[in-house]
């Protein structure tokens, strides 16, 4: 009985840590395929709309997708109640289909897992400092230290911009700019809504991703209030999407030809993907 109660005070924190983790990875790639992350498998939706799963069995977050069109994401599991521990690898899906793993299987969570890359292939990731965080840089070569000064509150997912070359990250409530020469920057504090938040989530999941435009505009999705906010150059900020009642955007882009895709995540632990056409009429992809 004691055994039984255990596991299913484990389901529990499980679905409750699922539902308040859903994926950020969409990206698309030069031939307008995209990719996103449901948590379970790795969906392709070819340009035609055809949906169809590309990388089966992977529980990741992040998705990266390099200038070649190598995709790469991780797979975290757990190991069970036995040992009470999680495992991690890092994988590419090469443009010519071929699966393998670039960090192989590794006990825990890997502190850089190499899916927040800048231009010339340095790699990002966040790591403690006292009751605080640093942002930390790793090198193509291998090489690693502290990027910036700044010391930040708790980091919960970093964007790189291919559109203007900086850095951006959630810090806590926050979102905060970091250019290459480290200068940090407050785009927008405090962003949560005075209402009850989506899911009864904490402050620490009330931001998810963020993204930006050819023109240096930022998007965030609001994963507690439902909504995507859109904040200018000048700082101001708009609200440019609202979910539907029992789904709240967790991540979102920009496509080449400037069309805003959103992806959202239910109550339900479902995800799908929404690409906001000009004629009003919304398309959408998954459940």
């Amino acid at each position: 009985m004691k055994k039984l109660i255990s596991l299913l005070f484990y389901c529990f924190i499980f679905i409750s840590t699922t539902e308040a983790h859903p994926g950020i990875g969409i990206v698309m790639d030069n031939e307008g395929n995209v990719f996103y992350t449901d948590l379970t498998h790795v969906w392709k939706i070819s340009p035609d709309g055809t949906r169809t799963i590309a990388v089966r069995n992977v529980h990741t977050h992040e998705l990266y997708l390099d200038a070649y069109g190598n995709l790469y994401g991780e797979h975290e599991w757990y190991e069970g109640e036995a040992t009470d521990t999680w495992g991690n690898y890092v994988w590419c899906l090469t443009k010519n289909g071929e699966f393998k793993k670039i960090i192989p299987d590794v006990e825990g969570f890997l502190d850089n897992t190499t899916l927040i890359r800048d231009l010339k292939g340095n790699s990002y990731w966040a790591k403690k400092s006292g009751n605080g965080e640093v942002l930390m840089k790793q090198t193509p070569d291998g090489e690693h230290h502290v990027f910036t000064n700044h010391r930040f509150n708790d980091i919960r997912w970093i964007h790189f911009s291919e559109n203007d070359n900086n850095l951006y990250v959630v810090d806590n409530l926050a979102v905060k700019k970091i250019t290459p020469s480290g200068v940090v920057e407050v785009v927008a504090k405090d962003l949560k809504e005075d209402k009850p938040p989506f899911g009864g989530v904490a402050d620490r999941h009330y931001i998810f991703g963020l993204w930006t435009d050819t023109y240096e505009n930022v998007y965030v999705a609001l994963y507690g209030a439902g909504k995507v906010k859109k904040i200018s150059t000048e700082g101001k900020i708009s609200t440019v999407f609202v979910s539907e009642e029992g789904w709240s955007p967790s991540g979102g882009m920009i496509d080449q030809k400037g069309t805003l895709w959103i992806m959202e995540f239910s109550a339900r632990n479902s995800t799908r993907v929404r690409k906001v056409v000009s004629n009003g009429e919304d398309i959408l992809y998954g459940s």
